[in-house]
């Protein structure tokens, strides 16, 4: 009995001290992810087009806010367009304006 007393005891101890040196050891040695975006021709059209969007509503001096995710292009448009990505990101500008 002494020695099942004595083997559950270190097994509950070497339990709690991996747990334990578990969650210390995770911190110092965190996986660091790194995420890439390809943002394409129409993206940047649109974050331009949205802020000339929104200055247009508020007026050319107005601030503009950050830009939402910009959509993905329909099928008549191109990812590889700035134009098409403007176009929408206007578009969007002046709603997202007018509903401030």
């Amino acid at each position: 009995m002494k020695e099942f007393k004595l083997i559950l005891f270190v097994s509950v101890l070497s339990l709690f001290m991996f747990s334990f040196s578990n969650s210390i050891l995770s911190s110092e040695f965190e996986i660091i992810k790194e995420e890439t975006t390809v943002v394409t021709k129409f993206d940047e059209g649109f974050k331009d087009g949205h802020c000339e969007g929104w200055k247009d509503e508020k007026g050319k001096n107005a601030f503009c806010p950050f830009p939402p995710f910009p959509p993905f292009p329909t099928f008549e448009q191109s990812s590889d367009s700035y134009t098409d990505g403007y176009n929408t990101g206007f578009k969007q500008g002046i709603r997202d304006a007018r509903k401030s």
